[in-house]
């Protein structure tokens, strides 16, 4: 194939100008990610992050102690607070008596919601807010809200139907288990 002088001064122009755009192209640049941060934050791909605390800091004693329990006392609260590390470790803050470094600030009760209790203790210079751990421990619900068992008759306690020629009244007798012994 023999290209003409009209041809050839136009492929050579051609690539004359393609390499004058090669040898002044820059390199390519990092993209600016906080361009992309409203589809990251909208993506159904993206795990968010867990919601924090209003107080969004935890001081030692949130981290170390739990609440165990709120009391009303005569004149004030009786609170318990546990160890989240040795569980029986526990302070008792009764009004009255002292309870080492531990000083009881105030109480909030939550009367519909035990697991919105918190009490604010502080401990030499260091005060937090101690709630109930709803990992630790399982809040019991009030004595108010629960509602009161009826008694069982005599015949359910047993677990079956009054035997016939037997009283009711009668104190139930004690099962005795025999175990053979093994043979030597």
């Amino acid at each position: 194939m023999r290209f003409t002088l009209f041809q050839s001064a136009l492929i050579t122009s051609a690539l004359s100008i393609a390499m004058a755009g090669i040898a002044t192209a820059t390199p390519p640049k990092k993209p600016n990610l906080a361009q992309f941060n409203t589809l990251i934050d909208r993506s159904p791909f993206t795990i968010k992050p867990a919601p924090t605390q209003p107080g969004g800091v935890t001081t030692p004693l949130e981290r170390d102690w739990m609440l165990g329990s709120i009391r009303p006392s005569g004149n004030g609260w009786s609170v318990t607070l546990i160890n989240k590390k040795d569980r029986k470790e526990r302070i008792r803050l009764i009004p009255g008596f002292s309870a080492g470094d531990f000083q009881l600030l105030e109480v909030k009760q939550d009367p519909r919601s035990e697991e919105n209790s918190r009490v604010h203790i502080r401990k030499g210079s260091l005060t937090g807010w101690i709630t109930y751990d709803e990992k630790l421990i399982k809040v019991r619900p009030s004595v108010a809200s629960k509602a009161p068992n009826p008694q069982p008759s005599a015949s359910s306690s047993r677990g079956g139907p009054p035997i016939p020629g037997r009283s009711s009244s009668s104190a139930p007798t004690s099962r005795v288990r025999h175990v053979p012994r093994s043979g030597r």
